[in-house]
């Protein structure tokens, strides 16, 4: 009697030791490995070609709003040392970040807060913060040239 194709074994018989006649031998199996998802993985911030920001912009929130779209940030806030706001690309919220932040940043200046980042600014003897606002890591190569532009646009326009 010949059995259906679908009853056929795929593989001869081969009886061994610890296995019957009708059982195929045994095959390893692949190691599989979960894929990473893309929003696992941090994005960082791109460090993009030397452009100015400060070219072609009729004022200093739009030369801020250059540096968010030049390195891919959510927004970036100029604050006075005492929490007001000096200068910024836009936003709901840049008064509570600026007094946020630039007290946190007074009293500590190498504290960390996930999503910001904030350096110093001197501009004619006031000390700034710059904050900067990213859902994505920003390396320190980076917030220099963030930095070298902020100090470009305070210098343009103040």
């Amino acid at each position: 009697m010949k059995l259906p194709y679908s009853r056929r074994a795929a593989v001869p018989a081969a009886p061994g030791p610890n296995r019957f006649g009708y059982q195929p031998e045994a095959r390893p199996v692949p190691l599989v490995r979960p894929r990473t998802a893309a929003s696992q993985v941090p994005k960082i911030t791109p460090v993009p070609e030397e452009t100015s920001v400060t070219e072609g912009t009729a004022d200093i929130t739009q030369s801020l709003g250059a540096v968010v779209a030049k390195y891919s940030l959510d927004r970036f806030t100029i604050a006075t040392s005492d929490g007001l706001v000096f200068a910024s690309s836009g936003g709901d919220d840049t008064g509570a970040d600026a007094a946020r932040y630039s007290g946190i940043f007074r009293n500590d200046p190498l504290s960390e807060t996930p999503g910001v980042v904030m350096f110093g600014l001197s501009h004619e003897g006031s000390e700034l913060v710059g904050i900067i606002r990213s859902d994505h890591p920003v390396s320190e190569e980076t917030r220099k040239k963030i930095e070298r532009d902020a100090d470009e646009i305070i210098h343009r326009w103040i």
